[in-house]
């Protein structure tokens, strides 16, 4: 922002960096800027700058780098905010439960009377424990996906196929207003093989030297989802691929929020409904001593 308003450029590094004097020293002795911002750095940021670094000037590769950062895992941590709460209540009702049954239940299982309440009881431990395990799954398999990627995997999601096939997208048209072919957006994109789309896109180049055609490489990746599959047919046989891919960054991006809403929504009434149905039944336990003594 200060550079386009034609800050000077030895001010603009006093003003950002705490290490001005150093980089300017650097600079002086022939340095590449590129290299100073990226070296020692291990974040994500840092990875895909040097790699835009080496084919655009900076300006243009931080513009796209920041396109990236905003779309690479926006509705990941959407999703992780949107179920915070209600797998906090999980949780802690299971946590609860289980202090209940190994602890509370055994001395009052004289004053049990019926053993549905306590094959209640074992049924919503599991459940609690089995919802618990699926999610951090979901999770787990999210990680394995977009940081251990192997094509050998296969995607089971809906959801994660869409978030693959957005992100892919929106790094793809980031740097489609710099390179004039796709291929050698495919290329740029293979050279980030430390994430989905870098991985994904060096299995597209393979294809191609297999000699299949752009659409044949684009229907046999499985991590995509098959509205873009569809998607991408259309825009490679109108020869519009911007176009298409703007309309299908919407449709997905209405798709994921909704996605992300209704399992949100389904998690926390799920989360509601169970917790009742436990202090129903831990202040029907807690009674039965005072029940029996009404007996007499």
């Amino acid at each position: 922002m200060l550079q386009n308003q034609g800050v000077p450029f030895d001010t603009l590094v006093h003003l950002v960096f705490k290490k001005d004097d150093e980089i300017l020293n650097e600079l002086k002795l022939g340095n590449c800027l590129m290299d100073l911002f990226c070296r020692n750095q291990k974040k994500l940021y840092f990875k895909y700058l040097k790699i835009l670094g080496s084919k655009m000037n900076l300006k243009e590769a931080i513009e796209c780098v920041s396109q990236i950062e905003k779309s690479s895992n926006v509705f990941f941590e959407q999703l992780l905010k949107k179920i915070a709460y209600p797998f906090f209540l999980l949780v802690f009702a299971y946590f609860m439960i289980c202090f209940f049954s190994d602890f509370v239940l055994v001395q009052m299982k004289d004053y049990i009377s019926s053993n549905s309440v306590l094959i209640l009881i074992q049924v919503l431990k599991v459940l609690f424990g089995t919802s618990i395990l699926s999610i951090l799954l979901y999770l787990g398999l999210y990680y394995l996906f977009f940081y251990k990627y192997d094509a050998r995997l296969k995607c089971p999601f809906s959801l994660m196929k869409k978030m693959i096939s957005l992100q892919f997208v929106c790094m793809y048209q980031a740097l489609e207003k710099t390179y004039s072919s796709t291929q050698e957006v495919l290329e740029t994109l293979s050279l980030m093989d430390f994430s989905i789309v870098g991985m994904v896109s060096n299995e597209i180049l393979d294809q191609l030297k297999k000699g299949n055609t752009l659409e044949e490489c684009f229907l046999v990746i499985h991590v995509f989802d098959a509205s873009f599959k569809k998607m991408i047919q259309y825009a490679l046989n109108g020869n519009r691929i911007s176009i298409f891919f703007d309309l299908y960054i919407k449709k997905c991006r209405f798709d994921l929020e909704t996605s992300i809403k209704k399992l949100s929504n389904g998690i926390q009434l799920f989360s509601y409904i169970s917790i009742g149905i436990l202090v129903v039944v831990v202040y029907q336990i807690m009674m039965m001593p005072m029940n029996m003594l009404n007996q007499f």
